[in-house]
C-alpha cells in the first residue's frame, strides 16, 4: 500500500457493500426464500474497522450456487466448483479499477458462511470480507 495516498476506506466499502445487493430486495410474503446477510470487510493496513452491514435479500427457490455469490454488476464468475456443502468461486471485475475476487462459501440447511478477498490489479490493495446468511421466511423473488 502507498501511504502517501491510502485507500479511501468509504469508497472502497461502498463498492464491497454493492457485491451484496445482486440478489435483489426482499419482499414480505411468497414462496421464494429470504435471506439475511451480514458482512464485515476488512482492509490491510487500514486502521479503522468497518461495522458489520446487515441486509435482507430475496433469493429463488431455484437459484443456482452462482446466485449465491456476492457480486456487483460488471464482475463475472469466471470459474466456480461445488464439492460437497463448499463452493469456491473466482471473479474477475472492471470498474472502478481491473480486480480479481477468490471466495469461498459452506452452506448448511439454512444457513451458509463466506469469506472473499479482492485484489485490485493497479493499485494492488487488498480487501477482505466475511459474510453470513442464515434463511428468515418467505418472500416473491424479483424476476
Amino acid at each position: 500500500m502507498n501511504r502517501l495516498n491510502p485507500p479511501a476506506p468509504v469508497a472502497t466499502t461502498s463498492l464491497f457493500v454493492l457485491f451484496l445487493g445482486a440478489a435483489g430486495m426482499a419482499l414480505a410474503q411468497g414462496t421464494d426464500d429470504q435471506w439475511e446477510i451480514s458482512s464485515k470487510m476488512e482492509m490491510p493496513g487500514v486502521p479503522m474497522s468497518m461495522p458489520a452491514q446487515v441486509m435482507r435479500v430475496c433469493v429463488a427457490k431455484n437459484a443456482k450456487d452462482d446466485d449465491f455469490i456476492p457480486k456487483q454488476g460488471d464482475c463475472r464468475v469466471v470459474d466456480s466448483k461445488r464439492v460437497g456443502n463448499k463452493l469456491t468461486y473466482k471473479m474477475t471485475c472492471t470498474t472502478p479499477e481491473p480486480s480479481t475476487v477468490e471466495g469461498e462459501t459452506q452452506f448448511a440447511a439454512a444457513a451458509y458462511d463466506g469469506k472473499m478477498r479482492m485484489t485490485m490489479t493497479k493499485s494492488n490493495q487488498s480487501m477482505q470480507m466475511t459474510y453470513s446468511g442464515k434463511r428468515v421466511g418467505a418472500c416473491t423473488a424479483s424476476k
